[in-house]
Protein backbone atom coordinates (compact mmCIF):
# COMPACT_ATOMS: atom_id res chain seq x y z
CA UNK A 1 0.00 0.00 0.00
CA UNK A 2 0.80 2.97 -1.28
CA UNK A 3 1.78 5.69 1.92
CA UNK A 4 0.26 9.35 1.13
CA UNK A 5 2.91 11.42 -0.37
CA UNK A 6 1.30 15.77 -0.32
CA UNK A 7 3.63 17.81 -2.94
CA UNK A 8 3.32 21.57 -1.94
CA UNK A 9 2.86 24.54 -3.78
CA UNK A 10 5.93 26.59 -4.41
CA UNK A 11 4.98 30.31 -3.23
CA UNK A 12 8.31 31.85 -4.68
CA UNK A 13 7.44 29.59 -8.01
CA UNK A 14 4.11 31.23 -8.27
CA UNK A 15 5.19 34.44 -6.63
CA UNK A 16 7.64 34.88 -9.99
CA UNK A 17 5.54 33.29 -12.65
CA UNK A 18 2.95 35.78 -11.48
CA UNK A 19 5.56 39.14 -11.87
CA UNK A 20 6.17 37.66 -15.39
CA UNK A 21 2.60 37.10 -16.94
CA UNK A 22 1.96 40.83 -14.89
CA UNK A 23 5.13 42.39 -16.67
CA UNK A 24 3.99 41.02 -19.89
CA UNK A 25 0.54 42.03 -19.50
CA UNK A 26 1.23 45.70 -18.35
CA UNK A 27 3.98 45.46 -21.87
CA UNK A 28 1.06 43.94 -23.76
CA UNK A 29 -1.54 46.91 -22.50
CA UNK A 30 1.63 49.08 -23.78
CA UNK A 31 1.87 48.31 -27.23
CA UNK A 32 -2.29 48.28 -27.16
CA UNK A 33 -2.41 51.65 -26.33
CA UNK A 34 0.63 52.53 -28.08
CA UNK A 35 0.63 54.89 -31.04
CA UNK A 36 3.69 54.37 -32.98
CA UNK A 37 6.81 54.07 -30.99
CA UNK A 38 6.65 50.44 -29.70
CA UNK A 39 5.07 49.30 -33.06
CA UNK A 40 7.80 49.30 -34.85
CA UNK A 41 9.75 47.52 -32.78
CA UNK A 42 8.19 44.29 -32.97
CA UNK A 43 6.31 44.26 -36.31
CA UNK A 44 6.41 46.83 -38.49
CA UNK A 45 2.65 46.01 -38.85
CA UNK A 46 0.06 48.04 -36.44
CA UNK A 47 -2.42 45.54 -36.80
CA UNK A 48 -0.46 42.53 -36.12
CA UNK A 49 0.99 44.51 -33.35
CA UNK A 50 -2.65 44.81 -31.82
CA UNK A 51 -3.50 41.47 -32.47
CA UNK A 52 -0.30 39.95 -30.59
CA UNK A 53 -0.99 42.59 -27.84
CA UNK A 54 -4.49 41.59 -27.37
CA UNK A 55 -3.61 37.39 -27.15
CA UNK A 56 -1.04 38.39 -24.78
CA UNK A 57 -3.24 40.08 -22.55
CA UNK A 58 -5.89 37.03 -22.59
CA UNK A 59 -3.35 35.08 -21.85
CA UNK A 60 -1.51 36.95 -19.45
CA UNK A 61 -3.99 38.36 -17.93
CA UNK A 62 -5.56 34.78 -17.12
CA UNK A 63 -2.41 33.72 -15.47
CA UNK A 64 -2.39 37.29 -13.32
CA UNK A 65 -6.19 36.24 -12.34
CA UNK A 66 -5.34 32.36 -11.63
CA UNK A 67 -2.14 31.82 -10.12
CA UNK A 68 -2.46 33.95 -7.18
CA UNK A 69 -5.22 32.11 -5.86
CA UNK A 70 -2.82 28.95 -5.53
CA UNK A 71 -1.07 31.80 -2.70
CA UNK A 72 -4.14 31.57 -0.50
CA UNK A 73 -4.59 27.95 -0.55
CA UNK A 74 -3.47 25.51 1.72
CA UNK A 75 -4.26 22.62 -0.59
CA UNK A 76 -0.96 20.93 -1.71
CA UNK A 77 -0.59 20.50 -5.74
CA UNK A 78 0.17 16.91 -5.97
CA UNK A 79 -1.11 14.22 -3.57
CA UNK A 80 -0.04 10.63 -4.34
CA UNK A 81 -1.70 7.73 -1.90
CA UNK A 82 -3.25 4.45 -2.10
CA UNK A 83 -6.48 5.79 -4.46
CA UNK A 84 -4.40 7.55 -7.05
CA UNK A 85 -3.10 10.63 -8.05
CA UNK A 86 -4.53 13.42 -6.73
CA UNK A 87 -3.28 16.70 -9.39
CA UNK A 88 -3.52 19.91 -9.09
CA UNK A 89 -0.50 21.30 -10.85
CA UNK A 90 -1.75 23.15 -13.92
CA UNK A 91 -5.27 24.60 -15.60
CA UNK A 92 -6.28 21.69 -17.22
CA UNK A 93 -6.22 19.30 -14.07
CA UNK A 94 -8.84 17.21 -13.09
CA UNK A 95 -8.17 15.72 -9.49
CA UNK A 96 -8.25 12.18 -9.13
CA UNK A 97 -6.68 9.90 -11.30
CA UNK A 98 -7.06 6.40 -10.04
CA UNK A 99 -4.86 3.96 -10.29
CA UNK A 100 -6.85 0.97 -11.94
CA UNK A 101 -7.45 3.92 -15.08
CA UNK A 102 -3.82 3.96 -15.64
CA UNK A 103 -1.68 2.55 -18.06
CA UNK A 104 1.33 4.14 -18.12
CA UNK A 105 3.42 7.10 -17.00
CA UNK A 106 6.18 9.06 -19.40
CA UNK A 107 7.47 12.17 -19.60
CA UNK A 108 7.51 14.63 -22.59
CA UNK A 109 9.17 17.81 -22.99
CA UNK A 110 8.71 21.13 -24.28
CA UNK A 111 11.54 23.50 -25.44
CA UNK A 112 13.24 22.85 -21.55
CA UNK A 113 9.80 22.27 -19.84
CA UNK A 114 9.16 19.18 -18.65
CA UNK A 115 6.11 17.13 -17.79
CA UNK A 116 4.22 13.85 -17.16
CA UNK A 117 1.57 12.40 -19.27
CA UNK A 118 -0.79 9.94 -17.67
CA UNK A 119 -1.73 7.00 -19.98
CA UNK A 120 -5.12 6.43 -19.46
CA UNK A 121 -7.62 3.53 -21.20
CA UNK A 122 -10.58 5.61 -19.76
CA UNK A 123 -9.55 8.79 -21.77
CA UNK A 124 -13.58 10.38 -22.12
CA UNK A 125 -14.48 9.31 -18.47
CA UNK A 126 -11.28 12.44 -17.15
CA UNK A 127 -12.24 14.86 -20.17
CA UNK A 128 -15.66 14.25 -18.94
CA UNK A 129 -15.29 15.25 -15.48
CA UNK A 130 -14.17 18.76 -16.99
CA UNK A 131 -16.24 21.85 -15.23
CA UNK A 132 -15.54 24.07 -17.92
CA UNK A 133 -15.58 24.03 -21.84
CA UNK A 134 -11.98 26.10 -21.76
CA UNK A 135 -10.63 22.92 -19.46
CA UNK A 136 -12.33 20.38 -21.84
CA UNK A 137 -10.64 21.63 -24.84
CA UNK A 138 -7.33 21.83 -22.98
CA UNK A 139 -7.67 17.97 -22.24
CA UNK A 140 -9.22 17.12 -25.63
CA UNK A 141 -6.35 19.12 -26.91
CA UNK A 142 -3.73 16.88 -25.23
CA UNK A 143 -5.62 13.90 -26.18
CA UNK A 144 -4.99 14.91 -29.85
CA UNK A 145 -1.75 15.59 -29.46
CA UNK A 146 -0.15 13.00 -26.66
CA UNK A 147 -2.83 10.65 -27.09
CA UNK A 148 -4.00 11.31 -22.82
CA UNK A 149 -5.87 14.01 -21.60
CA UNK A 150 -4.17 13.49 -18.21
CA UNK A 151 -0.49 15.94 -17.49
CA UNK A 152 1.44 17.05 -14.60
CA UNK A 153 3.43 19.87 -14.57
CA UNK A 154 6.33 20.77 -11.69
CA UNK A 155 5.84 24.44 -12.78
CA UNK A 156 4.41 25.22 -9.76
CA UNK A 157 5.08 22.98 -7.07
CA UNK A 158 7.63 22.69 -4.64
CA UNK A 159 9.50 19.19 -6.45
CA UNK A 160 12.25 18.84 -8.09
CA UNK A 161 10.99 17.03 -12.07
CA UNK A 162 13.52 14.34 -11.13
CA UNK A 163 12.20 13.60 -7.40
CA UNK A 164 8.66 13.29 -8.80
CA UNK A 165 9.48 11.50 -11.67
CA UNK A 166 11.03 8.64 -9.32
CA UNK A 167 7.85 9.18 -6.85
CA UNK A 168 5.18 9.02 -9.59
CA UNK A 169 7.22 5.68 -11.12
CA UNK A 170 7.57 3.76 -7.56
CA UNK A 171 3.82 4.46 -6.67
CA UNK A 172 2.44 3.55 -10.14
CA UNK A 173 4.36 0.35 -10.33
CA UNK A 174 3.46 -0.35 -6.60
CA UNK A 175 -0.40 -0.03 -7.34
CA UNK A 176 -0.57 -1.02 -11.18
CA UNK A 177 -2.47 -4.04 -10.32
Amino acid sequence: MTKEIKIPYSNLKIGLIFSGALTFAFLSIMILMDKESLTSILFRNEMLNKVVAVTAILFFGTVCVTIPWKLFQNNMGLIINEKGIIDKSNLSSIGLIEWADITGIRTEKVQKTGFFLIDTDKPEKYTDKANSKFKKRLLSGNNRMYKTPLSITVTILKVKFSDLEKLLIDAYEENKN
